[in-house]
This record gives structure tokens, sequence and C-alpha cells, in this order.
């Protein structure tokens, strides 16, 4: 920095709008001492320490500090169903067909992204490892693909390029710009019956879990964010205590008699408790019409047993950043209030007045 003064990072003020943009004056004219660190503060000062979109099911988008931009199981497909042949619900309930109808929104544009990172699937499910966003990806960007072995062989199956494939195992890690990655075990029972390319399996004889699904342990920003997918509960979680996440996503759904395809609220609940994680993000709950639940029973169950976690009910496409709205509860869409000029109203602003005042009328309202 030379002779100027030293930056307080304490009293820093971004002059700006509000959403991120800064005002013009400010950038053009007003000089000050200036670093990298003050320059990713006033740069980008919408991220917090790290931000998220939930696209729906599963699906993330994650930007770190640095500016990385990562796509965590995406799923951009429509309503399909499936069957007994190779899935396994169908295998675990013996039914020979089940219709999985979408109801959440595309609120990406997969085909949009400026910058992208990294793309990661936790397994080899539709919804996970999905055909449009690989093939998005694979056009528009330049980045790698990571999954596990099942994940893989719909990507080399989906002609994803091999050089950008990596294929993941419990204990690997991997830096990506400012985020590492850490891959943990993950219990994604399901998976394990659920046929691939060229892979059988058979009552009794399953995949092998290290194969089939993994964690994504996310160390971004100064945060540590679980992704633990579509696992269902298993007590050796209880080992990811020593990990001290801030945040864990997994899933939550209703299930029909005969069947677990998501772990119930409850069970998410004790999963956080015994991870020992500080705040609980509930995902797929909302995209199928078969396993749809309301996440608020997360929150219920958690204020009667763990009521010092933090609970964040996500809504579609809406920015969340961490830590700085951990406290919020539920995300929520713009609705620009803070945009709206009483004094501007037709109906009770000053126009509404002096156009009643000039036609003698009174106000009208």
């Amino acid at each position: 920095m030379g002779s100027e003064e030293k930056i307080n990072y304490e009293e820093i003020e971004i002059v700006g709008d509000g959403r991120g943009t800064m005002r013009g004056d400010y950038l053009l004219n007003q000089d000050r001492p200036m670093d990298r660190i003050r320059w990713l503060l006033e740069c980008f000062p919408e991220w917090g320490r790290f931000a998220l979109w939930w696209t729906g099911g599963m699906g993330l988008v994650l930007k770190s500090p640095g500016g990385a931009v990562l796509l965590v199981d995406n799923y951009a497909g429509p309503a399909h169903y499936t069957e007994y042949e190779y899935c396994g619900v169908c295998r675990t309930t013996g039914s020979p067909s089940i219709d999985w109808l979408r109801l959440n929104p595309q609120v990406i544009d997969i085909y949009g992204f400026e910058t992208l990172d990294g793309v990661f699937c936790s397994h080899q499910h539709a919804d996970h490892t999905d055909i449009y966003t690989l093939k998005a990806a694979a056009q528009t960007s330049d980045c790698p693909f990571f999954g596990p072995l099942s994940a893989v062989e719909r990507m080399r199956n989906f002609q994803v390029p091999e050089d950008r494939i990596r294929t993941v195992r419990p204990g690997e890690k991997y830096q990506i710009k400012d985020v590492e990655i850490e891959i943990l075990p993950n219990f994604d029972r399901i998976a394990t019956m659920t046929g691939g390319p060229g892979v059988e399996v058979s009552p009794g004889v399953r995949r092998p879990y290290d194969d089939v699904a993994v964690t994504f342990f996310f160390k971004i920003g100064g945060v540590n964010l679980c992704h633990l997918a579509d696992s269902l509960f298993q007590n050796a979680y209880v080992t990811f205590q020593k990990y001290d996440i801030d945040v864990l996503t997994f899933n939550i759904g209703y299930n029909a008699p005969g069947g677990t395809d998501k772990m119930t609220p409850y069970d998410a609940v004790r999963l956080g408790e015994a991870m020992g994680v500080k705040l609980l993000l509930p995902l797929h709950w909302d995209n199928w019409g078969n396993t749809i639940v309301d996440p608020e029973e997360v929150r219920w169950v958690a204020d009667r047993h763990l009521p010092d976690v933090k609970i964040v009910i996500p809504q579609w496409g809406v920015k969340w950043a961490y830590p700085s709205q951990a406290d919020i509860g539920k995300m929520k869409f713009d609705d620009w209030r803070e945009r709206y000029r009483p004094e501007d109203s037709w109906e009770y602003g000053r126009p509404a007045k002096e156009a009643a005042k000039k036609r003698g009328e009174f106000v009208p309202y």
C-alpha cells in the first residue's frame, strides 16, 4: 500500500443502491486507500461470505467470495416415469412403474452461465446426473464434472469429454479457485439398488455405497457446507461431527407405505443432531408429486428437540447469503417495497392531491 493510510475494514462503507450496484460518483470521483481485501468487499458485496440459489429438488448454484460458480445436482428435465427394470424405488416397493410428476419450475437457463467452474453430481439418478444439465455445461463451458462411479457411467453415456470427468471417492479433496471440496461417504440406500449402463444388481446384491453416491463437503468463504443429496438416515453420520458443519442440505419427503425414498422431517432433525450442524436447509420436498411434504415440519420438530439449531426454508431461485441471512427463517422473493415512493402515488400521493385540487374535488381515497 506504500504511503497510503491504513484501511480499517470494520468501518468500510459500501456506497451503492443496496442491490449490489455501486453509485457511479463514488466509483468515478472519490479517491480512497485500496488493497485486495477492500477490492473484494467493494466489488462483491452482494455475495456475503458465500451465496446459493436453490434450483429445485436437490439442485444448487453456489458462488464463492472469490468468484467460483458451482452447479450441484441440478435437474433441468421434465416429469417422467421409472420402471422396475432399473429403478431403485420401484425395486424397493415392487412397483412395475412409478410416475414422477415435476411440480417445481425451471428457474435457471442452463445454457446461460457466463461462468461455470464445476458441475457436481452426487449419484446416478436422473434428477442428479441430468442429461440436459450435462449437455449444456459441456457445450458452454470448459469446467470439470465431478461424481462417483455411478454418475460417471452416465456422464460417459451422455458424451461428457473424458478429460473433463473426475471420478471421486471418499477421502479425496479438490480445489476450485477459493473453494475446497472434500469427498465424504454417503449412505443412499436407494442408489445401491439402481442399475446403470452395463451394471447389474439383483435381490440381495447391491452396489457398494462408495461406488454409487458421495457427499460433497464445500469449504467456501470460511463456511462449511455439507451437501447430503438423497441419503437416508444412517447412524454412521455421527462421525461427521468432526467437520464442524455450518449448513447442511438434505432431502425430505412423504413416503407412501412400503417404500422409503426420502427422509422424514423427524429423521432429518435426528441427522442434524447427530452431525452437530448449525443450520438445516431442507430440500427435495418440492419437486415430485408423489413425495411432496411441508418443509415447515422440520422446524416443528426442531423447535421441540433442537431449539438452538437454525432452520431456513428455501424458495426457488432466491439468492441466500450465509451467514448474514442465517436468521431469516424462510427465504422470500423480493417485492421491491424499498423502491416505493408514496409521495408520487397516483392514488394517495402528490399527483392525486394536485389533480383533485385542480378539479375542485376531494382527494380520491
